[in-house]
């Protein structure tokens, strides 16, 4: 009997991991939509999952909803600067490359690979700022972007997997029977594996305390 509860207890913790993963990657597909509101459907994926992994049992609903309209304002800002962040990076790349095609000058070269990286920057800030939105809300923008730049050097080998755990699920769009498993799993998995990675920069976080900030 022992051995039959023990087997239906996790059973039952597996289905609801699977539910919770498929529920919360639709939501966060569909909030996503107006593109405006990508940062904060994102953000409130983040914040619940790091509610479950800390066995926080909240309702999925209730506390994804309750997530995504905590300070909705700040985060569509955020997210707006992210996005113009990297399209004004993406534009540039695009600008090297053109002239790159017709001329090998060591100037577009270097401004090519200061794009690169300057992109790679923006994508690295945007993923740990959900952490510090996590542990300080009422953060100013400036102190967002700076501590979010400060956690990626600190945990510079966790922001490498952050990087390839986050990128390694949109691959799934690149094929017909992938792209189906993505609208119900892909964008949940990247951002679970976000919580799982930033654990030891939201204990760090909490140890630094908001005066401190």
């Amino acid at each position: 009997m022992k051995v039959e509860r023990m087997l239906m207890q996790k059973l039952n913790t597996i289905a609801d991991w699977i539910i919770r993963i498929v529920v919360i990657n639709i939501m966060t597909i569909i909030l996503s939509i107006p593109i405006i509101t990508m940062y904060p459907a994102m953000s409130a994926g983040y914040n619940l999952f790091n509610d479950y992994v800390n066995k926080d049992e909240v309702n999925i609903f209730k506390g994804y909803f309750g997530y995504f309209k905590k300070d909705l304002w700040k985060k569509i800002v955020l997210g707006f600067v992210f996005v113009f962040a990297a399209s004004l990076g993406y534009a540039n790349v695009t600008y090297y490359i053109e002239y790159l095609k017709q001329d090998s000058d060591w100037f577009y070269l270097a401004g090519y690979y200061v794009t690169i990286v300057l992109l790679l920057a923006v994508f690295i800030i945007t993923l740990y700022s959900f952490t510090v939105i996590r542990v300080y809300p009422k953060a100013k923008y400036m102190t967002i972007y700076k501590l979010s730049f400060y956690l990626s050097g600190k945990y510079f080998l966790k922001t490498i997997l952050l990087i390839i755990s986050t990128v390694l699920p949109f691959l799934m769009l690149l094929a017909p029977l992938t792209a189906v498993m993505f609208v119900f799993s892909g964008v949940s998995l990247a951002i679970l594996m976000n919580v799982l990675l930033t654990t030891p920069a939201v204990i760090y976080l909490k140890e630094l305390g908001e005066k401190n900030v």
